[in-house]
């Protein structure tokens, strides 16, 4: 026979405070440095890139406004690059954040 599972009401669960700060509700806040997104291993965006240091087929290194980003992988196309936000396609294998 099945047993019924008690539920506790009126006990509110802390959050998680992992930073030791309130996170931010992103909803008028300004998120500081850069900001990426990666589709699968094929392509990534980065917002915050202020130019290329090395742009080879198989390696590509960004700076950043704190240091640089490289993307290690295999024919590699700059798609887009305006205003701060670069497009990269491509076989991407590791990501690296250098500060």
């Amino acid at each position: 026979m099945a047993r019924k599972l008690k539920i506790e009401k009126g006990k509110s669960r802390p959050k998680w405070n992992i930073s030791g700060k309130e996170a931010p509700a992103f909803e008028g806040e300004m998120i500081t440095g850069p900001h990426t997104e990666i589709f699968g291993n094929s392509r990534i965006n980065i917002e915050g890139c202020l130019g290329v240091f090395e742009y080879k087929d198989t390696y590509l290194k960004l700076r950043l406004s704190k240091g640089s980003l490289i993307l290690c992988g295999s024919g590699f196309d700059i798609v887009y690059y305006e205003n701060r936000l670069i497009t990269v396609r491509g076989k991407i294998s590791s990501v690296e954040f250098c500060v």
